[in-house]
């Protein structure tokens, strides 16, 4: 009887383990988030190398069947491989927030085939894209909100409400609540609420207008994800995409 498992996958971390081997944190599309020992990834002739483990690269993988919370990768190869990520210091630098927001905003291990479907989907996308992807990682966190149970209500908005990050709605004043944006970055958030990602359109947006809004989607995710801490890539982010 056939005891592995093959599927789609997802690198959200890695972490080495000994003098040459890693732990590695992968969302699979068969069987969600799951752990997995790669022993001696970083020898020379390693058959599956540490190499293939950077932020967000996308997978095949066979894993042995196991009980444990630490599964063993049997084979690993790229299922599809970026054309662009690697070599833009823009779109490299996107992928490492994204990976850092994907890393602590999802926490259940079940299997989610439309979540996974989204962020590989997303990440060929913003592979492919020439232009206009500026507002990308923005775009993405409120996509992802939507597929993680959270998603900002946008029904009620009305012009000049401001959003509550706490309650997830707009309001018609900022009365009894510490959570909330003004009334200019409510109007953009509500605008950015209602765009496609995958119709690559950009908000005509200020550079320091796009990291308030950053900050605030940062912010949304802290209220709203249990255990969320500090993202430290933001910071790096708002530097390169000026």
């Amino acid at each position: 009887m056939d005891n592995t498992d093959k599927t789609r996958a997802i690198v959200l971390k890695a972490v080495k383990y000994g003098d040459n081997s890693l732990i590695v944190k992968l969302l699979t599309e068969k069987n969600g988030l799951r752990s997995f020992m790669v022993k001696g990834a970083y020898n020379k002739n390693a058959k599956i190398r540490a190499a293939l483990f950077q932020p967000l690269t996308l997978l095949d993988i066979i894993s042995a069947d196991t009980r444990g919370e630490l599964g063993y990768l049997k084979e690993a190869g790229i299922e599809y491989a970026y054309k662009s990520i690697p070599y833009e210091i823009n779109k490299n630098a996107i992928v490492l927030f994204l990976c850092e927001l994907l890393s602590k905003s999802i926490q259940d291990s079940e299997t989610d085939i439309e979540l996974f479907c989204f962020i590989h989907d997303a990440l060929t996308h913003l592979d492919e894209a020439e232009a206009n992807y500026a507002d990308f990682p923005l775009q993405f966190s409120i996509e992802l909100s939507r597929h993680l149970g959270f998603a900002p209500n946008i029904g009620d908005y009305k012009p000049g409400y401001v959003f509550d990050l706490e309650e997830g709605c707009f309001r018609h004043d900022s009365a009894n609540s510490v959570y909330v944006i003004d009334y200019h970055f409510s109007n953009l958030f509500y605008q950015l609420c209602k765009i496609n990602i995958f119709e690559n359109v950009m908000m005509n947006l200020r550079n320091a207008e796009r990291r308030q809004l950053l900050d605030a989607v940062i912010a949304y995710y802290k209220l709203h994800v249990s255990g969320f801490n500090e993202i430290k890539s933001n910071e790096i982010l708002k530097t390169i995409l000026e």
